[in-house]
C-alpha cells in the first residue's frame, strides 16, 4: 500500500512542482516551490508514517475469533499439504 502511495506522490506532485524549482522568478521559487514542497513532504510523512503509527496504537484491539479462525485454516492447510506430499511420495514409490 505504501509503495503505490509513494509512487503516486512522486510521479504527480514532485514532477509537477519540479518546473517551479527552475523558475527564473524568486517569487515562484520561494513561495510556490518551497511551500508546496513542504506541504507534499509533510503530507507524505503524515500519511505514511504518523497516522498509521497513531492508529495502530489507539485503534481497535485484535479480534480473537479471527485469530483462532486463521490458526484453524493454517492447521487445515498444513494437513492438506502433508496429505498431498504423502500421496506424491506413494505414487513415486508405486512407479518404481
Amino acid at each position: 500500500m505504501g509503495a503505490s502511495i509513494l509512487t503516486g506522490i512522486s510521479t504527480t506532485k514532485f514532477i509537477g512542482i519540479s518546473v517551479l524549482a527552475f523558475a527564473p522568478s524568486t517569487l515562484f521559487r520561494l513561495y510556490y516551490f518551497r511551500m508546496y514542497m513542504f506541504i507534499i513532504v509533510f503530507g507524505s510523512f503524515n500519511g505514511l508514517m504518523f497516522l498509521p503509527t497513531i492508529l495502530s496504537m489507539i485503534g481497535p484491539g485484535e479480534d480473537k475469533s479471527e485469530i483462532i479462525e486463521g490458526f484453524k485454516d493454517r492447521k487445515f492447510f498444513n494437513k492438506l499439504q502433508n496429505k498431498l506430499t504423502l500421496a506424491k511420495t506413494e505414487e513415486a514409490d508405486f512407479d518404481k
